[in-house]
This record gives C-alpha cells, structure tokens and sequence, in this order.
C-alpha cells in the first residue's frame, strides 16, 4: 500500500549495503557471501521456491542463510534457528560479542523466515537479523510505511550488524559447525 520501505525494502537495502561495505573496505571472505532479493512472500513464496529450484545442485554448499524482513529499526542482533547445533551457537556468541558497542550482541532463540525456509528445509542454517520492532506494525502493509519512517543511523546500524556476521561466517576457517561437518 505505501512505498513498502520498511517491509520490506530496508531488508532489500540493508543486504545490498551489507557487501558494498565489505566491497568498499576491501574485505574478501573466504566463501561467497550471496544477496538474494526475493519477491512474492506474501503470496506463496514463489520467490524463495524459485530460488531453491534454481540453485537446488548447490544449496549444499550454503552455509547460512540470514533473512532480514523485519523492517530496519534498531538491530538487536541475530536470531539463530532453534534446530542449529550447539557449536553454531557457540560460533554466533562470539561473534555477536564484536558487535557489544552497538548493543546488538543478543542471539535469540529461533530465527529464520519466509524467505529462506525453502533452503532451510534442505538442510541450510538459518537466521534472521533481529530489530527492535516495536513500531514495526504502526506502519506494516498501511500507506505509513514510507521512506521518511527510515532512521538513517538505524539503518546503518543494521548494515554494521549484518556485514559483521556475513563476514565473519564466510572467512571463518571451518564452517559454522567445525572442520568435520561440512556446514
């Protein structure tokens, strides 16, 4: 109905600005870092299905998936899917400790989304970047949700939160789980 500038074209920005950050500082992960950005949630998820059939001969090699689909407020940190193995969470601890300066150190106890539960369904870790939402619904799926309810240091906040995990995950030497599990 309005501009979807929170929900969900902050999550949209905050992906894109994520590795144009990493881009800019001349940061080269280990793995890939991918942005997808998906359509259609609302209405079946044709985007994320279509993204899991498209890649489908591939989806082993993805280590996480974060989806940010939550507006662009305050981050809190990153929600980590309640099935991850402990040393996941371990690894999520530690990492979310980087961001302690900008209280966005929280790991919460489930995580994931729309988007991305078609991949998570065939076996890839998910997350979700978490905000505070509290004036998340004054302005979901109404005319409300226009550009200028975006908080540019919010935003940028979210950027910083994400780029440190997405970075950090993709240049850890072993995956998410350790050296024996592939993932």
């Amino acid at each position: 109905m309005g501009q979807g500038a929170q929900d969900d074209g902050g999550g949209a920005i905050i992906a894109w600005e994520t590795v144009r950050l990493l881009k800019q500082l001349g940061l080269r992960p280990r793995r890939t870092i991918r942005v997808v950005l998906y359509t259609n949630e609302e209405n079946g998820a044709k985007g994320a299905d279509a993204y899991r059939d498209a890649h489908r001969a591939e989806i082993a090699k993805h280590i996480l998936a974060i989806e940010s689909d939550s507006g662009c407020y305050r981050p809190l940190g990153l929600g980590l899917a309640g099935t991850a193995p402990p040393q996941v969470r371990a690894n999520f601890i530690e990492i979310a400790k980087l961001l302690a300066g900008i209280n966005a150190n929280r790991i919460a106890e489930s995580g994931g989304g729309t988007d991305i539960n078609p991949i998570v369904k065939e076996g890839v870790l998910g997350a979700s970047l978490n905000v505070d939402g509290t004036r998340y619904f004054e302005i979901h799926h109404s005319e409300a949700d226009t550009l200028d309810k975006v908080n540019p240091l919010e935003l940028a906040l979210c950027v910083a939160t994400m780029a440190v995990f997405a970075y950090t995950v993709a240049d850890m030497p072993d995956t998410l789980s350790g050296p024996a599990s592939g993932r």
